[in-house]
């Protein structure tokens, strides 16, 4: 009865969902900067009823929308973002994101009324963490406990390919590389120090040090810094920017300290002043295998493609590099939470694209914003009604954290299987 209730009460403000998906499209604002569709999304939400709180956790863009019954009973949040890329917009389609969110949440009002519990609508910023004073809203939020009561969090992001409800998130370190020299005319480069060809001397030093890494390692990098506008001048600074992935976090920590070892032996070749300031870091994603079987039953009831959460692993093992990382794992240590994917377009389409900005504002878009509403929904009504089944979503978690997240099923490095009860409802 429940189930049959929230698809009606979704398709009810279908309308609004996808208004509100398109509108912020159409205004994209990069991350700590997303002003309009913060208070946008404020605005809705106080205009049903919710309680708003903002700024979150020091974040003027961040905000707490909350609605609770006058009953007890458990604490749900839906996760909004919000930001867009610099000149493609929303090309990750987080548009979709604080869409589908919004209806999930707001469909759950007369639930909510009538069963108990609290439904949060929490705006995140900054995902993509593209600049010097980012750190990825929801790592910040996590720092402070502004997740750590919830009984279940959830989000869903728009994806290419099929729909799915578990695929791992890798851990990442996103940091500045810097070397500051001594200026000096060109003609007399002994008079001074090369902060240029010191950067160039640790990139070509780490790229030969990769060579020895695992190929599950990723390093991207670009030069933020190129020393200076003139070549007259041995430039005083150079810096580039760079991400580096693995996928498990002891690995990740062992070559990020090969990072800071060249970075030391560099300045002490050249006498360059070499430094690393981390911008970001993300954790590797727990899964919430209840959380991941509840979503999957309800997406396929819905008639729509699924990946299989067994596949999604046998994916992750055939990997020889890592794929996706998002601030949302952070969450995942700290609370049951599950990160699905909606499909906006076949499996050509890639993210941070135009191609992918535009599909986040079209027809498929719009489809995926209102499927994300409807699975979630779907699966925070489990944990509203059904008290046994929320009782094994937060006992998964409690099990994990007191292992301190270690031998998690299905996660790197020990691909440990996945219990036979969770086997029996993908099947």
């Amino acid at each position: 009865m429940y189930q049959k209730k929230v698809q009606e009460e979704v398709d009810r403000i279908q309308a609004d969902v996808i208004r509100i998906s398109l509108a912020i499209h159409a205004h994209p604002e990069i991350g700590l900067q997303e002003h309009w569709a913060c208070q946008f999304l404020i605005n809705e939400a106080r205009s049903r009823g919710f309680k708003i709180e903002t700024p979150v956790a020091g974040m003027e863009t961040g905000f707490i929308a909350q609605y609770g019954s006058s009953s007890d009973g458990p604490k749900i949040a839906f996760l909004c973002e919000y930001d867009a890329l610099p000149d493609l917009g929303h090309a990750c389609g987080h548009n979709i994101i604080a869409a589908a969110s919004f209806g999930a949440a707001m469909a759950l009002i007369p639930i909510v009324s009538e069963l108990g519990g609290t439904i949060l609508l929490i705006g995140t910023p900054d995902e993509e963490a593209i600049g010097d004073a980012s750190k990825g809203g929801k790592v910040i939020m996590s720092r402070a406990g502004i997740f750590d009561s919830l009984d279940a969090a959830f989000m869903m992001h728009p994806t290419s390919g099929k729909n799915a409800v578990w695929r791992y998130a890798f851990p990442l370190k996103d940091f500045t590389v810097q070397f500051d020299g001594k200026p000096v005319h060109y003609t007399q480069p002994e008079k001074g120090i090369n902060a240029l060809e010191s950067l160039l001397m640790f990139l070509n030093n780490i790229n030969s040090l990769k060579r020895g890494w695992s190929p599950s390692v990723m390093l991207a990098y670009t030069i933020t810094d190129g020393g200076g506008p003139s070549a007259i001048t041995v430039p005083k600074s150079a810096k580039a920017h760079m991400t580096l992935k693995a996928f498990d976090v002891e690995y990740l920590i062992s070559r990020f300290e090969q990072v800071q070892t060249c970075v030391k032996a560099v300045s002490e070749m050249t006498g360059a002043k070499g430094h690393i300031h981390v911008l970001d870091e993300y954790r590797h994603m727990i899964p919430n295998l209840h959380l991941a079987a509840s979503m999957f039953k309800h997406i396929q009831s819905l008639g729509e493609p699924v990946e299989s959460p067994i596949d999604s692993q046998r994916n992750l093992e055939r990997q020889t590099y890592p794929g996706i990382s998002t601030d949302f794992s952070d969450v995942s240590w700290v609370a049951p939470a599950i990160h699905g994917y909606c499909s906006i377009g076949d499996s050509r389409l890639v993210a941070h694209t135009p191609e992918f900005a535009e599909a986040a504002g079209s027809e498929a878009g719009n489809a995926a914003a209102i499927l994300g509403a409807k699975a979630m929904a779907m699966s925070a009504v489990d944990i509203l009604y059904d008290k046994a089944f929320a009782d094994h979503v937060k006992t998964e978690f409690l099990t994990y954290q007191s292992r301190s997240f270690h031998n998690v099923p299905g996660i790197p490095p020990q691909y440990l299987p996945f219990p036979e009860a969770f086997l029996s409802l993908n099947r």
